[in-house]
């Protein structure tokens, strides 16, 4: 390939990696400031695109001034958010991961807006500048790279003198760094949080602009955007400086990897160049520690209040004799779509139940959960189509070989805290991108069909009820060895590392140890669940295990209740029932289930099991009182 091509790739990457360190920026404000991991970023990286498509197409103003335009809408909209929402969840102290669903919560009210508004299929941009390409020393360069170069530079360089050269900026700076000090000065911390975000949202919204003439304007633009604009970010450690070079060389490193290795690859290639980055330099020197004073890393909680003595095996046989019941009869009257649905909700509770382990009794977010889920469906079927091996042998090793794959992967659970997250993404990408690219094994896009149902003796398991009571017993079995392992000496060093590592080495546990057995274990349940999900369906493909379904298994995990193996199962129920229940809203119902998010996440950080602990312990309390009232009646006779 000859240099002057080399050249052309570099300036096209610098065009696009512009736009990475906008956004990009972004996440390294909200960071620093307020420690939120915006998921709702990308959405106005979206939002900027069609409002200044709109000012272009209906207005027909300049594209400065659609550009000048989208940029202060989107921070009035970030500042909303802000006041309306996120402000009030900051100042309660509202756990890291409560806020993060909160944003998710956000995206899927904002995108779907969107489609209400401005329909779901791709918007092609009008012309922003010449399409006669120019000649700069030897290089064909089109105008309109050179514009989109030439503005987004010009954003980080105002944003750069802001930060340095006013006293605003000077403020907003030294409250990133230390709040409490900036405070004794006289620095807003309400002010500052608002400034952040009109920051963030301003500058996804000129990203927004600036990439919608090189592609589309659509409503999934920002997802695309944001993995990588938050990579680059990582990249420079979430500094200004760091992150605007950060976006462009992962721009550069992204063009020239599809111009000089392959297009299909590109991507793998810079996720597998992150993960080195990150686990060379983004290590900690030392185990993670917490005060008191600090928010909880998640808002969990213990098992129900029961009472003491006979009433206590009373009220567990009880217990135990509803759920049979319920678990037999439910089937019974249930309609074959509800049913359906059921079984989904009850294979992604498996999955679920080992992010429990990972997330809610170790505190490692892991957003690459939906990777090993894949890992155990393609195996178990590769197993069951190609070798020939029975549904019960490959279930099984479908399970081992997602455990495996997590224990070889291992070693990113040395990055601690934001960085752990952006590994665990990295890794969700690349074997996404494996499984689409690798296609004399996976078929690629198109996917495996026809994979046939589990056989016992010449009967077939393919209809909805006899799915249920498979899913439900594999369930229940994963249920009660977790239950097992988590009221164990290990279940306890689990837990004494989510609250503070630290400690907990200090205290002799080996921190290191028991997060790679957590997190083995927990991927095998992921496999687990895969492998039960790919005779389920009879199809699998890529696209059911990309990223979005491990950030769906997260929000399981916190609706439910983090730290409670049952809040996995409720929490599961919860969000694949809610979309369903919600079909008579025809186009509005994914808002709804948006806004309820947020409003779940503000109103029960524990989540649904936490809401329902509360008035089952004070239940098993007043029934422990009658208990000792009537024996001290006894006693008395």
């Amino acid at each position: 390939m000859e240099m002057r091509t080399v050249f052309q790739l570099i300036v096209s990457g610098l065009t696009i990696g512009c736009v990475y360190s906008l956004v990009g920026l972004a996440f390294a404000l909200l960071i620093r400031a307020t420690g939120i991991l915006n998921f709702a970023q990308g959405e106005f990286v979206m939002l900027g695109a069609f409002i200044g498509l709109t000012i272009l197409t209906y207005l027909h103003l300049p594209y400065l001034v659609a550009f000048l335009v989208a940029i202060v809408v989107t921070g009035a909209f970030g500042i909303l958010m802000e006041r309306v929402i996120l402000g009030p969840m900051l100042r309660k102290r509202t756990p890291p991961t409560n806020l993060f669903i909160s944003t998710l919560g956000l995206s899927t009210i904002l995108q779907t807006a969107a489609i209400i508004i401005w329909g779901a299929d791709p918007k092609p941009y009008p012309p922003i500048a010449s399409e006669e390409p120019l000649i700069l020393a030897g290089l064909l360069v089109r105008p309109q790279n050179l514009l989109i170069l030439g503005l987004g530079i010009a954003v980080m360089v105002g944003l750069q003198l802001f930060l340095h050269k006013t006293m605003t900026g000077i403020s907003w700076r030294a409250a990133s760094l230390d709040p409490d000090t900036a405070a004794l000065y006289g620095v807003s911390r309400k002010k500052n949080v608002a400034l952040t975000f009109a920051l963030s949202s301003a500058l996804g919204g000129a990203g927004g602009v600036l990439i919608a003439p090189l592609f589309f304007a659509t409503f999934s633009l920002g997802g695309a955007v944001q993995i990588k604009s938050f990579c680059a970010a990582t990249m420079g450690a979430f500094s200004t400086v760091g992150t605007m070079v950060g976006g462009l060389v992962l721009g550069v490193v992204e063009t020239l990897a599809a111009g000089l290795v392959s297009s299909d690859y590109k991507n793998v290639i810079l996720y597998g160049i992150l993960l080195s980055i990150l686990l060379f330099f983004f290590r900690p020197k030392a185990p993670e520690g917490r005060t008191a004073a600090e928010a909880p890393k998640a808002a969990s909680g213990s098992g129900i209040l029961l009472p003491g003595g006979k009433w206590r095996s009373r009220l567990k046989i009880g217990l135990i004799g509803i759920g049979l019941v319920a678990w037999i009869g439910f089937p019974l009257t249930a309609n074959s779509y509800l049913l359906h649905t059921i079984n989904l909700a009850l294979i992604y509770a498996v999955a679920v139940l080992g992010l429990q382990l990972i997330f809610g009794y170790t505190g490692m977010l892991s957003l690459g959960h939906a990777a090993f889920f894949g890992i155990g469906a393609y195996t178990s079927t590769l197993l069951v189509t190609k070798l020939g091996l029975s549904f019960w042998l490959a279930m099984p090793l479908g399970a081992l070989t997602a455990g495996i794959a997590g224990r070889l992967v291992a070693p990113i659970l040395r990055l601690s805290g934001i960085y752990l997250v952006v590994g665990t993404v990295a890794l969700n990408e690349i074997v996404f991108l494996l499984m689409i690219n690798l296609k004399a094994l996976t078929n690629g896009a198109y996917g495996i069909y026809s994979i046939p149902g589990p056989k016992i003796g010449p009967l077939t398991i393919d209809d909805e009820l006899s799915y249920y009571f498979l899913i439900s017993t594999v369930l229940g079995v994963a249920y009660f060895v977790l239950g097992r392992l988590t009221k164990s000496r290990f279940g306890r060093a689990l837990v004494a590392v989510r609250e503070n590592e630290l400690c907990s080495v200090v205290s002799g546990v080996n921190a290191l140890s028991y997060k790679m057995k957590a997190f083995s274990i927990g991927a095998a349940c992921g496999g687990l669940a895969g492998a039960l999900y790919a005779p389920f369906v009879s199809y699998i493909s890529p696209e059911a295990f990309k990223l979005t379904v491990s950030v769906s298994m997260v929000t399981m995990a916190v609706i439910g209740g983090l730290g409670n193996l049952a809040g996995g199962l409720v929490g599961a129920l919860a969000i694949i029932l809610a979309p369903e229940y919600l079909r008579f809203m025809a186009g509005y119902r994914m808002i709804v289930y948006g806004a309820v998010l947020v409003l779940a996440m503000m109103f029960f950080p524990g989540g649904i099991a936490d809401l329902v602990r509360k008035p089952i312990s004070l239940l098993a309390v007043r029934i422990g009182a009658l208990g000792r009232r009537k024996a001290e009646l006894e006693a008395r006779q």
